[in-house]
């Protein structure tokens, strides 16, 4: 399983296009897409859906099935609105098949626009997507209690006092950690205000080569064309290209992708394959 370690996080999973992909960050305890489900992914609590073809959301059955036969409670599953009630149907009609009887599991739908707290602090903003079905983005962001400005030059005993008296010291602000695309013709960066500051950007990079271009625009994908334009609008530290055709080999993408770079951006831009 292929693993890419971006600062403090690795990424584990797969991505291939029309395959599956399947992105795993154990230390925010979060997947992205759900294309097929390895048994190490079972106890990983929260599942970031971007669309509903089937290689990024069809190992959904394992994930719920594996944690309901386990005893444990139901993961949080986030999906399109669009195709909400589609696939609780389908769920339910798998587990009379599969069980007898209904599985417990949490799927909650989500549209662009939302923005959904998840563990103690992290929250997940629903970006718009751009894709030939119904899709979303996701940007996950830190949430964390700032002192406000106009305290920053008080002594720690001054800010005390003013703590004890009742008076609101901090501000939340966000911290945005990692933004993940899905299969997507491009995103605006007025999809939100921190989106291109999020340290790592999960982008995916289906075509290469110039006698694919009609095709990434026909299938609405992105194409490594395109990749100049996000390099200079996003300051993340880690650009992940990912989802890229099985026409080309893991040699020729390599090849390919770093030829067409700058060589001051080998070090930012990763391959996931």
């Amino acid at each position: 399983m292929p693993l890419l370690q971006c600062g403090n996080w690795i990424l584990e999973g797969k991505s291939s296009s029309a395959v599956a992909t399947y992105i795993r960050i154990k230390e925010l305890d979060l997947i992205f897409d759900l294309g097929r489900c390895p048994m190490n992914f079972i106890g990983t609590n929260h599942v970031f859906i971007s669309h509903f073809h089937l290689d990024h959301y069809f190992g959904l059955p394992i994930y719920i099935s594996q944690r309901w036969l386990a005893g444990m409670p139901p993961g949080n599953i986030y999906v399109p609105s669009s195709g909400f009630k589609q696939l609780k149907h389908i769920l339910n009609k798998l587990s009379e098949l599969d069980a007898g009887k209904g599985w417990n599991y949490h799927i909650l739908p989500v549209e662009t626009g939302d923005a959904i707290p998840f563990r103690r602090n992290l929250i997940a903003h629903i970006l718009p997507g751009n894709h030939s079905v119904p899709a979303v983005s996701y940007l996950i962001c830190e949430i964390r209690n700032k002192l406000k400005k106009e305290f920053s030059n008080l002594s720690g005993k001054e800010i005390v006092e003013l703590k004890k008296s009742g008076t609101q010291i901090t501000e939340e602000v966000q911290l945005p950690l990692i933004a993940y695309l899905g299969d997507t013709r491009g995103i605006s960066i007025d999809a939100h205000p921190l989106l291109n500051q999020c340290k790592v950007l999960i982008c995916e990079c289906t075509f290469l080569t110039p006698d694919h271009r009609e095709r990434a625009k026909k299938t609405r994908h992105f194409h490594l064309d395109m990749l100049p334009a996000l390099l200079e609008q996003f300051k993340s530290e880690y650009i992940v290209l990912n989802h890229f055709s099985r026409r080309y080999t893991s040699d020729l993408i390599k090849e390919v992708v770093y030829n067409q770079l700058p060589p001051s951006e080998h070090s930012r831009v990763n391959l996931f394959i």
